[in-house]
Protein backbone atom coordinates (compact mmCIF):
# COMPACT_ATOMS: atom_id res chain seq x y z
CA UNK A 1 0.00 0.00 0.00
CA UNK A 2 1.28 3.28 -0.90
CA UNK A 3 1.29 6.08 2.19
CA UNK A 4 -2.09 7.64 2.20
CA UNK A 5 -2.11 11.84 1.61
CA UNK A 6 -2.40 14.00 4.19
CA UNK A 7 -6.05 14.26 4.48
CA UNK A 8 -6.54 10.72 4.63
CA UNK A 9 -3.74 11.15 8.40
CA UNK A 10 -5.76 13.66 9.30
CA UNK A 11 -9.41 11.75 8.98
CA UNK A 12 -7.78 8.60 10.77
CA UNK A 13 -6.86 11.01 13.93
CA UNK A 14 -10.16 12.66 13.62
CA UNK A 15 -12.46 8.75 13.19
CA UNK A 16 -13.84 10.14 10.04
CA UNK A 17 -12.82 7.08 7.92
CA UNK A 18 -15.31 4.33 7.05
CA UNK A 19 -14.48 1.19 9.29
CA UNK A 20 -13.07 -1.00 6.78
CA UNK A 21 -10.27 1.85 5.54
CA UNK A 22 -9.62 3.01 8.75
CA UNK A 23 -8.95 -0.50 9.80
CA UNK A 24 -6.81 -0.71 6.58
CA UNK A 25 -5.00 2.71 7.80
CA UNK A 26 -4.02 1.15 11.01
CA UNK A 27 -2.52 -2.13 9.52
CA UNK A 28 -0.60 0.48 7.26
CA UNK A 29 0.54 3.31 10.07
CA UNK A 30 1.40 -0.08 12.18
CA UNK A 31 4.26 -0.97 9.40
CA UNK A 32 5.27 2.73 8.05
CA UNK A 33 7.41 4.66 10.27
CA UNK A 34 6.67 7.80 7.66
CA UNK A 35 2.67 7.75 8.59
CA UNK A 36 3.15 7.30 12.46
CA UNK A 37 5.56 10.27 11.86
CA UNK A 38 2.88 12.30 10.23
CA UNK A 39 0.10 10.80 12.78
CA UNK A 40 2.85 12.22 15.99
CA UNK A 41 3.09 15.68 14.21
CA UNK A 42 -1.10 16.14 13.88
CA UNK A 43 -1.77 15.00 17.18
CA UNK A 44 1.14 17.38 18.75
CA UNK A 45 -0.68 20.26 16.45
CA UNK A 46 -3.82 19.43 17.90
CA UNK A 47 -2.80 18.97 21.31
CA UNK A 48 -0.83 23.13 20.71
CA UNK A 49 -4.07 24.34 19.73
CA UNK A 50 -6.38 23.01 22.55
CA UNK A 51 -3.82 24.70 25.07
CA UNK A 52 -3.65 28.14 23.17
CA UNK A 53 -5.71 30.54 25.41
CA UNK A 54 -9.11 31.58 23.97
CA UNK A 55 -9.94 34.66 23.36
CA UNK A 56 -12.30 37.13 25.36
CA UNK A 57 -13.78 40.06 24.05
CA UNK A 58 -14.41 42.05 27.52
CA UNK A 59 -17.77 42.43 26.36
CA UNK A 60 -21.12 41.04 25.13
CA UNK A 61 -20.94 41.36 21.19
CA UNK A 62 -24.44 39.65 20.98
CA UNK A 63 -26.33 42.16 23.63
CA UNK A 64 -24.67 45.15 21.24
CA UNK A 65 -25.29 44.33 17.98
CA UNK A 66 -28.67 42.31 18.88
CA UNK A 67 -30.84 45.81 18.41
CA UNK A 68 -29.54 46.97 15.89
CA UNK A 69 -29.94 43.55 13.79
CA UNK A 70 -33.87 43.81 15.48
CA UNK A 71 -33.89 47.39 13.41
CA UNK A 72 -32.50 46.23 10.07
CA UNK A 73 -35.57 43.42 10.29
CA UNK A 74 -38.06 46.13 10.64
CA UNK A 75 -37.18 47.67 8.04
CA UNK A 76 -38.88 46.86 4.22
CA UNK A 77 -38.01 48.26 0.99
CA UNK A 78 -39.23 51.51 0.28
CA UNK A 79 -42.77 51.04 -1.73
CA UNK A 80 -41.80 52.02 -5.38
CA UNK A 81 -44.71 53.11 -7.96
CA UNK A 82 -46.07 50.52 -10.11
CA UNK A 83 -45.10 52.11 -13.33
CA UNK A 84 -41.58 52.04 -12.19
CA UNK A 85 -41.23 48.18 -11.56
CA UNK A 86 -43.05 47.24 -14.59
CA UNK A 87 -42.75 50.36 -16.72
CA UNK A 88 -39.94 49.04 -19.56
CA UNK A 89 -41.55 45.95 -20.29
CA UNK A 90 -45.21 47.57 -19.88
CA UNK A 91 -44.27 49.79 -22.72
CA UNK A 92 -43.06 47.37 -25.05
CA UNK A 93 -45.88 45.64 -24.56
CA UNK A 94 -48.12 48.31 -25.20
CA UNK A 95 -46.77 49.33 -28.39
CA UNK A 96 -46.13 45.54 -29.27
CA UNK A 97 -50.19 45.25 -29.02
CA UNK A 98 -50.68 48.75 -30.51
CA UNK A 99 -48.30 47.93 -33.77
CA UNK A 100 -50.45 44.49 -33.97
CA UNK A 101 -53.89 46.13 -33.71
CA UNK A 102 -52.61 48.27 -36.25
CA UNK A 103 -51.06 46.24 -38.78
CA UNK A 104 -54.11 44.23 -38.42
CA UNK A 105 -56.14 46.45 -38.84
CA UNK A 106 -54.22 47.46 -42.45
CA UNK A 107 -54.47 43.75 -43.17
CA UNK A 108 -58.15 43.66 -42.80
CA UNK A 109 -58.93 46.74 -44.42
CA UNK A 110 -60.64 48.38 -41.65
CA UNK A 111 -57.85 51.47 -41.68
CA UNK A 112 -56.79 54.02 -43.62
CA UNK A 113 -53.97 52.45 -45.74
CA UNK A 114 -51.42 54.50 -47.95
CA UNK A 115 -51.88 51.22 -50.31
CA UNK A 116 -54.85 48.51 -50.76
CA UNK A 117 -54.38 45.83 -48.22
CA UNK A 118 -53.83 43.27 -51.05
CA UNK A 119 -50.61 44.48 -52.24
CA UNK A 120 -49.39 44.62 -48.55
CA UNK A 121 -49.70 40.63 -48.57
CA UNK A 122 -47.52 40.63 -51.32
CA UNK A 123 -44.49 41.50 -48.76
CA UNK A 124 -45.34 37.98 -47.49
CA UNK A 125 -44.93 36.13 -50.82
CA UNK A 126 -41.80 33.85 -51.13
CA UNK A 127 -40.33 36.30 -53.93
CA UNK A 128 -40.39 39.74 -52.85
CA UNK A 129 -41.40 42.81 -55.33
CA UNK A 130 -38.69 43.56 -57.63
CA UNK A 131 -36.86 40.19 -57.10
CA UNK A 132 -35.72 37.23 -59.40
CA UNK A 133 -38.04 34.33 -59.84
CA UNK A 134 -36.06 30.98 -59.14
CA UNK A 135 -39.26 29.12 -60.92
CA UNK A 136 -41.43 30.25 -62.95
CA UNK A 137 -44.40 29.40 -61.01
CA UNK A 138 -43.87 31.26 -58.01
CA UNK A 139 -43.81 33.84 -60.04
CA UNK A 140 -46.89 34.09 -61.26
CA UNK A 141 -49.11 36.59 -59.88
CA UNK A 142 -53.03 36.15 -59.03
CA UNK A 143 -55.40 37.92 -61.31
CA UNK A 144 -56.62 40.21 -58.61
CA UNK A 145 -52.83 41.44 -57.57
CA UNK A 146 -50.71 43.60 -60.65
Amino acid sequence: MNCPQHEEVSAYIDNMLAPAERQQFAAHAQACPLCRARMDDLLALRQAMRELPSPTLGFDLAARLGPQLNRGKARSRPARAFWIDWGAPGLAAAVSLAAGAWIGGMLIGGGVALAPPATMVRVFDPVPPGGLCAAAELCRTPKGLR
